[in-house]
């Protein structure tokens, strides 16, 4: 009986204390946010700072108002700091297009002011500069 009560009391202690430490918990990267546009859309960089396979871009196309989304392709940093977004799509539908950011990292002591890139659709091959959102300095 006193050996159920001890085990009780250590299982509430260790879910009291261990619980709260999962529920505050702070992440470990920083959403930094770039904009841009090419002649057909906008382009927004979401860069997450700290964990790169949580960056995304989101684009808007100026013609048909049409939103999308791509994903990192790997998800970490690569040798030639160079990193590919494909199109997401949540009913698996396969698009040809993607992004190419230049010069990206996993973590970064400064962030840079601009990322540079390019658009692939179809044949064409469209290079656009991202600026850092106007919040920071």
């Amino acid at each position: 009986m006193i050996v159920k009560a001890i085990a009780l009391r250590m299982v509430i202690g260790f879910v009291l204390v261990v619980l709260p430490a999962y529920v505050f918990s702070q992440k470990a990267f920083e959403y930094e946010y770039y904009t841009g546009k090419t002649k057909d859309m906008t382009i927004k960089l979401s860069l997450a700072d700290g964990y790169i396979a949580a960056s995304e871009i989101r684009t808007v196309a100026f013609k048909n108002k049409k939103a999308s989304r791509f994903l990192t392709e790997t998800g970490y940093e690569q040798a030639d700091r160079k990193m590919k977004f494909y199109h997401y799509s949540a009913a698996k539908k396969e698009f040809p297009d993607y992004f190419i950011i230049e010069n990206i990292r996993d973590t970064y002591e400064q962030l840079p002011k601009e990322m540079r890139g390019k658009y692939y659709f179809k044949n064409e091959v469209i290079p656009f500069t991202l600026k850092i959102s106007a919040s920071h300095h």
